[in-house]
């Protein structure tokens, strides 16, 4: 709102600074008070305002000031609303008290509080805030075995009554594989580098007989070579598949229980672990191999020296190994 300037007509008010202040005469003493002149008429008449100019000034000063006290009305009465809290019991909200056309806000009108910027076009919404007592989700620890395998793995299991410790010996310059330790009903999943090769074997015994599953992952035509193989000996159960389904190499049955005492492999304190080694710096022994082979068909395990129909082979690169003491 703004306020029009008085036209005062020919009138002038001269600037007060350059005024200069009479000496106040003397008091004279008479019977009766006589009446004092009005100091401001005086000083208006010692400047030159006449009659006339002087009624016309005072009417204007009086049109100021009855403008100046409307003014002051008005603004009372906004501040009054505007102070006045939103949904007070008779009241108007403050926001809509004082419209709002873009410019300032008038005097007295309530702060509006600041709106926040809109999000970009195609931009993703905030998220919303959590809800009181909601628990944020936990990340689980290691791999559900229900998640897709990647890579090469051996999922082994012990499906014998005594826990059983694998060890995984790789060929010349391959990476070294840390040894597991399953307990009875146990499955354990392990992933192996690309192109790995090498065996694994249980430590039951003196190690001087074991059972060795053998793999080689990414062979020719990146098919993964599998076979259970008792040229080393037996002192486990143990069968070699794949994942996906395929041919089983080993048998899961207690080769040792039934064995000639012959060729049975026995600890410095004479009890049976297994069965003896079939062949000895590259010499076979007969009778060795002639049981394993009543027992293990041909393509069904690794029996002799350059048994390759036993080498069994699959594009899975997944394999299930299954593992049982025999003592």
């Amino acid at each position: 709102m703004s306020i029009n300037s008085i036209n005062r007509g020919p009138v002038s008010l001269p600037a007060l600074p350059q005024l200069q202040h009479a000496p106040t005469p003397a008091a004279v003493e008479s019977p009766a008070a006589q009446p004092q002149a009005n100091p401001i008429q005086q000083l208006l008449n010692s400047d030159g305002f006449g009659e006339g100019g002087l009624e016309q000034l005072t009417k204007g000063l009086e049109q100021m000031v009855q403008t100046l006290s409307k003014v002051a009305e008005l603004l009372g009465a906004q501040g009054a609303q505007g102070a006045q809290a939103p949904g007070a019991a008779g009241g108007m909200p403050a926001e809509s008290a004082v419209p709002d056309l873009g410019g300032e806000a008038p005097v007295g009108a309530a702060p509006q509080a600041p709106v926040a910027p809109s999000a970009p076009q195609g931009a993703a919404a905030p998220a919303a805030p959590a809800e009181a007592g909601a628990t944020a989700p936990t990340a689980k620890a290691g791999a559900s075995k229900s998640d897709p395998k990647v890579g090469n793995t051996m999922e082994f299991k012990n499906d014998g009554t005594k826990p059983m410790e694998i060890k995984f010996t790789p060929n010349a310059g391959g990476q070294e594989i840390e040894s597991l330790t399953l307990q009875p009903g146990e499955s354990v999943t392990k992933q192996f580098p690309e192109g790995w090769t090498g065996n694994f074997r249980s430590t039951a015994g003196d190690g001087a007989a074991a059972t060795l599953g053998e793999v080689a992952f990414n062979g020719g035509g990146n098919n993964t070579y599998y076979d259970v193989s008792y040229i080393e000996g037996n002192n486990a159960a143990m069968t070699i598949a794949p994942e996906s389904g395929g041919r089983v190499s080993g048998t899961l049955d207690n080769l040792a229980a039934g064995a000639p005492e012959s060729i049975q492999a026995k600890n410095a304190d004479g009890s049976v672990y297994g069965i003896k080694k079939t062949t000895h710096a590259e010499v076979q022994d007969q009778s060795v191999v002639d049981y394993y082979r009543k027992n293990v068909g041909e393509a069904e395990g690794y029996v002799v020296p350059k048994d390759d129909a036993s080498t069994l082979g699959t594009s899975d690169t997944h394999l299930q190994v299954t593992l049982k003491d025999v003592f």
